[in-house]
């Protein structure tokens, strides 16, 4: 082969791959657009929906771990997106230790980096686990408060650990 060939080969390649991971970019903005449309149309439709306002919360922090390494600024915006989301999540039923993880681990993230909002949600999942007997989740809050503490600070100082937990529903 010539120089020439080879040259070509590689260009080819490159616009292979190129063009493979763009579709493939697409193609996840295609599916949390239509997933952002038909959950934000249930909650206006019900801003009650404990599931609407999970799973949007839920897909917007997705997102937001998704872009944050092409971009930092995107990243925290589909960060603090999810927020609300998951705040509302919890206003509606607020024993349910699922989103009271997911909302301790966004604070967490580096982009949004509010350690006491990570901590006190953490722990609030963490009692909930425990007393609903959910063995893997509670594994998930131990570890994420190992790293919040390393991460922050020592928040057994401050009082945390006392937080109260929501009452059953």
């Amino acid at each position: 082969m010539t120089d020439r060939t080879k040259y070509g080969w590689f260009v080819l390649v490159l616009l292979l791959i190129f063009f493979c991971s763009s579709c493939a970019w697409i193609k996840d903005s295609g599916q949390l657009s239509f997933l952002k449309r038909d959950l934000e149309g249930k909650i206006l439709r019900n801003p009650s929906d404990y599931n609407a306002n999970y799973m949007l919360g839920i897909a917007h922090a997705i997102r937001g771990e998704k872009v944050s390494t092409a971009s930092t600024t995107l990243g925290k915006f589909f960060l603090k997106g999810a927020i609300p989301y998951l705040e509302q999540a919890i206003r509606i039923k607020p024993d349910l230790a699922e989103a009271h993880l997911a909302l301790g681990e966004i604070f967490g993230n580096d982009k949004i980096n509010d350690g006491i909002g990570a901590i006190r949600h953490t722990i609030i999942a963490k009692k909930l686990f425990e007393r609903q007997n959910k063995i893997e989740g509670l594994a998930i809050a131990n570890t994420n408060l190992q790293v919040f503490s390393k991460k922050f600070f020592s928040f057994h100082l401050l009082g945390i650990t006392k937080v109260q937990i929501p009452e059953p529903s």
